[in-house]
């Protein structure tokens, strides 16, 4: 957003449908990521100086009420180009029959290009008669259906099947995907293969490009590739399952049978070409495609055990979260084992513990992109089915998962509460490393209760069961939590070492998330010590993997940092702007925790700047929240700082 407003840009978002909400109704249209979402907005104001032009069959919802924000509707050829397009290709006719054929496909783009190709060069406009017209565009689902049902009936028997198989992919389709899912399908020599596929081609019904392509063996060569459009991609798609009167219900399962079938070989393809330890989301891209097309073909187990959980998370290494922090990315691709992607649903794997497991890989990525309420009723859901199952050890995960959940939603006590049960069931487990982060989840929020002292005693407990399993101090979030009590009751020096062995640890790990709060943490200690340079260095670090990540609970952690800094430092209005910048994020996610010292923050910045009506005012709003959610130690700061307004004035 920055970087956009810094010089003079021509931004192109072409077909953003994709990345556009499905659903009829109010959601119709919105962006299906708040990030994309804030983008957008950023753009539509005007401090950009540039133009962004996007192509999308959906209604721009979350902009289009914004004064700079224009429609064009461009679905409609004009009678102009079609002349135009017509002379192009060499479609022989008057102007009167052009104009004629126009009014007959009212404009519509696809169709007159689909129409005008297939005439060819020297054709006669005067076959275009011989395509049924529409009746009404509902009976067959939109205007390109008309022409593509007629093109249906005249392409042979192969060419309808390559159609159908192309139409599966969801990425553009290179020729060495031809020969190893295509050909086995269709029985026709290589030569004439190519000719087919070059007739296809002319008739618009694909279309080719050259291109760098990362599905290649070695990424490096370049490789033809062939794209279609989505409304031609989803008809051919459909015929798969059209029910044909004269099969019946027969027709139907034999229509499935085989696309679950074509789906199956587009498995085997990408897991040929697929490295067996890829080290980033772009190496990742085959495997993705290979849980997409094995879920398609009904082959859940075998998907979930040899390609989500061998080699993209890597079992218990987890990978592609903690590696890479790709929360969006994982939660996608195990939106592929539920019914209709419906996380409401149970997950389609045969065994009861891999699906609780995936309750809980959701509801972690739910909860880490910002949307705890939806995470919340799967945690539960995947934590009663390993108590029902006496699976203890991971049911203790749930409730620490849970415990985490809910105090950054401003649930404290019920925080604490699943804490004490995350402890009781990892002793039944009689699990280590879980006791260990159990009493540092039940620590960290004894502390905000304000109970300190009965905060120091599972801190200390749970630091002296890591030094048994590991040798280490307490690291990770743990130590990150210990770490930030330790700055909060005045022992610094502790601190500082305590993290700076946990940011060497996360760092040998590469595990992002825990590195950008070990940055922050480091920066409130140089803040402490009035290093304000060091402090800016580390926080500038820590929102920059925070945001890369996609994680706002981090982003509003460094946010908030920043903001103390800003105060420290004299720079009231960069403390207000990037308080009321948490204060969006709260506000989109639900993080209500961090709501009060928020506006602590801007209750004292605008004490600063001497407007002590808003510096009370936000004080007040600040207390009465912490207070409702029983964060003692934030209360009696906010209160602190009441006392002595009160006495100032």
């Amino acid at each position: 957003k920055k970087f956009i407003t810094e010089g003079e840009y021509l931004i192109i978002l072409d077909g953003l449908e994709e990345m556009q909400k499905k659903e009829h109704g109010e959601e119709f249209g919105k962006m299906q990521y708040q990030e994309f979402k804030e983008i957008l907005t950023g753009i539509v104001d005007s401090s950009f100086k540039g133009l962004c032009l996007i192509t999308t069959r959906f209604p721009l919802t979350d902009i289009e009420r914004h004064p700079s924000y224009k429609r064009l509707d461009v679905e409609e050829l004009s009678k102009e180009d079609t002349k135009l397009l017509f002379k192009k290709v060499g479609v022989k006719g008057t102007e009167e029959e052009i104009d004629a054929v126009w009014r007959e496909f009212g404009g519509h783009t696809l169709s007159l290009v689909l129409l005008a190709n297939y005439l060819g060069t020297g054709g006669d406009i005067k076959k275009a008669k011989e395509i049924p017209p529409f009746y009404s565009d509902k009976e067959a689902g939109g205007k390109a259906h008309r022409i593509l049902l007629w093109y249906d009936e005249q392409l042979d028997k192969n060419q309808k099947q390559f159609m159908k198989i192309f139409s599966l992919f969801r990425q553009s389709v290179g020729e060495s995907e031809f020969d190893a899912v295509f050909l086995p399908r269709i029985e026709m020599k290589p030569f004439h293969f190519k000719q087919m596929v070059d007739d296809l081609c002319k008739r618009r019904l694909i279309s080719k490009q050259s291109e760098f392509r990362l599905m290649t063996p070695d990424s490096r060569l370049p490789d033809f590739s062939y794209t279609t459009h989505p409304l031609i991609k989803g008809y051919f798609e459909s015929i798969f399952d059209r029910k044909k009167w004269y099969f019946g219900y027969l027709g139907v399962i034999l229509g499935k049978r085989e696309k679950r079938h074509c789906h199956k070989a587009i498995y085997e393809y990408f897991g040929s070409i697929a490295p067996d330890k890829p080290e980033t989301l772009e190496e990742m891209q085959p495997l993705f495609e290979q849980v997409y097309h094995g879920c398609s073909a009904g082959l859940y187990d075998e998907v979930c055990d040899n390609v989500y959980w061998k080699k993209i998370h890597r079992m218990d290494e987890h990978f592609i979260i903690y590696k890479l922090g790709a929360w969006e990315s994982n939660l996608s691709l195990a939106r592929s084992f539920f019914p209709n992607g419906d996380f409401s649903q149970m997950p389609l794997v045969s065994k009861k513990r891999d699906q609780s497991w995936f309750l809980a890989v959701v509801g972690l990525a739910l909860f880490n992109i910002g949307k705890p309420k939806e995470a919340e009723k799967l945690f539960i859901r995947g934590i009663n089915m390993d108590i029902e199952d006496n699976d203890w050890k991971n049911a203790s995960i749930g409730y620490q998962n849970l415990a985490d959940l809910q105090f950054r939603i401003g649930e404290l006590e019920k925080g604490l509460e699943r804490a004490k049960n995350a402890l009781k069931l990892s002793e039944k487990a009689n699990s280590n490393k879980d006791i260990c982060n159990s009493k540092a989840y039940l620590a960290w929020i004894l502390h905000l209760l304000g109970k300190d002292k009965e905060a120091e005693e599972p801190f200390n407990q749970a630091d002296e069961l890591q030094r048994e399993i590991s040798g280490d101090w307490l690291y990770g979030l743990r130590g990150i939590y210990y770490a930030d009590f330790l700055i909060s009751i005045g022992r610094i020096d502790e601190a500082l070492k305590l993290t700076k062995t946990n940011l060497k640890i996360c760092q040998d790990e590469n595990w992002p998330h825990h590195i950008s709060q070990c940055y922050r943490s480091l920066a409130a200690i140089e803040r402490i010590k009035r290093n304000h340079k060091k402090a800016e260095t580390h926080l500038q670090k820590s929102i920059e993997i925070a945001r890369r990540i996609g994680m706002p609970s981090l982003e509003i952690e460094a946010l908030l940092e920043f903001s103390r800094l800003d105060l420290d430092r004299g720079s009231y209005g960069d403390a207000i702007h990037r308080a009321n910048e948490t204060l969006k994020i709260v506000d989109r996610t639900g993080f209500k925790f961090y709501e009060p010292e928020a506006e602590l923050i801007l209750a004292k910045a605008y004490l600063a700047q001497k407007d002590k009506t808003q510096a009370k005012s936000y004080a007040t709003s600040a207390y009465d929240k912490a207070k409702t959610m029983h964060y003692k130690i934030m209360e009696n700061e906010i209160n602190e700082f009441l006392e002595s307004l009160t006495y100032k004035a």
